[in-house]
């Protein structure tokens, strides 16, 4: 299962409003509108005869994709609002709004730049403002207290955040000691960071970042700029090495740049960062008003926490400190006692003057002030150590000892009560969690049926269709009628193995080179799925050209039906039998499908099953992918090979 379980940060719309400046200069020439909060830009590249697509999840994503999307039969009105003022427009300039999670992409046409705006932030919106900013149409109408979104307004951004790119490091400063959070949250927030990437820059400065930020010393701020400065370099300079985070071979995440504080997984570098949000367009977290109830249950629940572990921390400072003063007390009794006397014997005079500087005069006293009743003394504590403590000067030496003690006893109380507070509250954390509100299934349509569906088939990798005949009649039927020049043919090298068509088209006919691993892919599918399964660990298949194969016999040979004469060279591949199972998109709607693993695992959405020949009935495996993925077991049984199996890994769900 591919899990992006953050939405975009600044940061992220940094690294893709970088990329997408090599879409300067293209032309819009399709937009759809594919679902109530779906966009997609079709845009035709400068450099080379390709099409890639801007597509735009409100509030959730923008990335760049070369994905097939099924187009709705009739545009919506916000459709055919953009393609009324953007079709054929000229891309001129694209760019984040401050740093914020704003992306403003300009097209021009003759009559003037048109701004679509993508807010990917909060509930989001995507708005088209006309050349003097003012709104054309919202895709929602919204309204706060500071700017009104809707037809005819002038579009007013929200109010700007820090920009950590003009931050000083004195104004750094400033808002890090401003901060009565702890490092991490200041960051985030006062910074303008996010969570993610305040936790990155915490571990590169070698901090804690539950560190309070009043205990961070001058050093560590120091550090701390240093570290951030050195990471938004390299986003100024586009130094960014995107990566996908794979965590038990599943993608769960990318990241601009590779991160310190990601342990435990593994990075595969990717090409583009843009590019590599593709596989999470089909990755969509819907939000149920009981689940988001729950949610901000959970998160005060957690707020309150750790709240109350701060005041248990604070009040185990304070015990200890009010013991140790009421030690010193003791420990210098006779000091504390002749600096008391001299107060006493000064209160009682009328001119004080001088008798109140000749005790702050005293080396033992730091700070004396008998109109606000203060009175701060040095005590040392027998080993040269000097400690702070203040005295009521109204009390004698043995009544101040025995007012921090009962302070002390105090403490304890509510440290006590503080203590049966967290208890409870982690009760209720863990009672919150047992009735958690369990996420409804995506609802898996069925409805339109493809034409290869009648066949055995499966995506490759890079994006070719793969259809193989499930019996004889099935066999000739796929050769006949869609092997096609472009093509290639597969067969595995045993009696009794489905005929493969390779095309050099995609699931929506779109034209597609063929490459090596697409045909390697192609002949390990041969090959699994013929009667090679359960009788080898690894079978031979090949591929040839569409001109190779023939349904005419040599002189005196017979072809009986489904098979065929392969004439020429023969191309092989050494197969392990080997399949996987997973649900992938095809058009707006989820398939079941078998077929190598590397293909299913590119596609798959909500985790696949690897199955190797084994000794478990055919039935038995269906049932439990068929609960595993919500499908039916017939669904299941189409898409395994012949035989009975064994489930070596499952990888983003859990098999009961």
């Amino acid at each position: 299962m591919r899990i992006m379980e953050r939405g975009l940060a600044s940061f992220d719309i940094y690294a893709i409003v970088l990329e997408l400046q090599d879409l300067i200069g293209c032309y819009v020439e399709k937009i759809y509108q594919l679902s109530r909060d779906e966009i997609l830009l079709r845009v035709q590249q400068k450099t080379a005869n390709q099409k890639v697509s801007i597509f735009i999840r409100n509030g959730e994503l923008l990335c760049l994709t070369q994905k097939p999307f099924e187009a709705p039969e009739k545009p919506s009105l916000f459709a055919m609002t953009l393609r009324k003022y953007l079709l054929n427009g000229k891309i001129s300039e694209i760019t984040q709004h401050e740093f914020d999670r704003i992306i403003k992409i300009k097209i021009g046409r003759k009559e003037g730049d048109y701004t679509l705006v993508c807010e990917l932030f909060s509930k989001g919106n995507v708005i088209l403002l006309n050349p003097e900013g003012r709104i054309i149409r919202p895709l929602i109408k919204q309204e706060w207290a500071s700017r009104l979104i809707k037809s005819g307004e002038m579009y007013l951004p929200p109010p700007s955040q820090t920009n950590p790119f003009r931050l000083t490091e004195e104004k750094f400063k400033e808002l890090l000691t401003k901060s009565s959070k702890d490092l991490v949250r200041t960051l985030a927030t006062s910074m303008n960071l996010s969570g993610m990437y305040a936790e990155e820059i915490c571990v590169r400065a070698g901090l804690d970042k539950n560190t309070k930020v009043s205990d961070v010393n001058e050093m560590s701020i120091k550090k701390i700029y240093d570290e951030l400065r050195k990471f938004l370099t390299m986003f100024q300079e586009r130094k960014i090495q995107p990566v996908l985070v794979k965590k038990d071979g599943t993608i769960i995440d990318i990241l601009p740049v590779p991160f310190l504080s990601y342990t435990g997984m593994k990075f595969e570098p990717t090409v583009s960062f843009s590019k590599g949000l593709e596989p999470f367009i089909h990755v969509r977290k819907v939000i149920k008003p009981q689940e988001e109830k729950h949610r901000k249950n959970t998160e005060k629940l957690q707020r309150q926490q750790v709240q109350q572990q701060e005041l248990i921390e604070g009040f185990k400072k304070s015990i200890v400190k009010k013991k140790l003063e009421a030690d010193l007390i003791y420990l210098n009794y006779q000091t504390c006692e002749k600096v008391l006397q001299e107060i006493t014997v000064l209160l009682r005079q009328k001119e004080k003057e001088d008798g109140i500087s000749k005790i702050r005069q005293n080396p033992l006293v730091k700070q004396f002030d008998p109109t606000a009743n203060e009175l701060i003394v040095f005590l040392t504590d027998g080993k040269g150590n000097s400690v702070e403590v203040a005295l009521d000067f109204r009390k004698s030496v043995s009544e101040n000892a025995a007012q921090m003690y009962g302070e002390g006893k105090k403490l304890q109380e509510k440290l006590k009560g503080a203590e049966e507070a967290v208890v409870q509250t982690k009760h209720e954390l863990e009672t919150l969690k047992e009735t958690d509100v369990v996420e409804e299934k995506k609802e898996v349509k069925h409805e339109k049926q493809w034409w290869f569906e009648r066949f055995r088939w499966f995506i490759s990798t890079e994006g070719n269709l793969v259809v193989a005949g499930r019996d004889a009649s099935s066999n000739d039927l796929v050769v006949k009628k869609y092997l096609s020049d472009g093509d290639r043919y597969a067969h595995a090298d045993i009696h009794g193995a489905p005929s493969c068509v390779i095309k050099s088209r995609g699931m929506n006919d779109e034209k597609l080179p063929i490459s090596e691993k697409t045909l390697e892919e192609a002949c390990l599918f041969a090959a699994s799925y013929s009667r090679a399964w359960n009788q080898f660990g690894e079978a031979s298949a090949y591929w040839v050209l569409p001109e190779q194969v023939s349904k005419t016999p040599e002189s005196g040979e017979y072809v009986p039906k489904g098979a065929f004469m392969i004439r020429g060279k023969r191309n092989y591949f050494r197969c392990k039998l080997e399949v996987a199972v997973g649900l992938v998109p095809v058009g707006n709607v989820e398939k079941l499908m078998g077929g190598p693993v590397a293909a299913v695992a590119a596609r798959a959405i909500k985790g696949y099953a690897i199955l190797v020949p084994g000794v478990t009935k055919k039935s038995a495996i269906a049932q439990k992918l068929a609960k595993a993925f919500d499908v039916s077991t017939d669904v299941v049984e189409k898409v395994l090979p012949p035989g009975d199996f064994t489930i070596v890994k499952n990888i983003g769900f859990e098999l009961k």
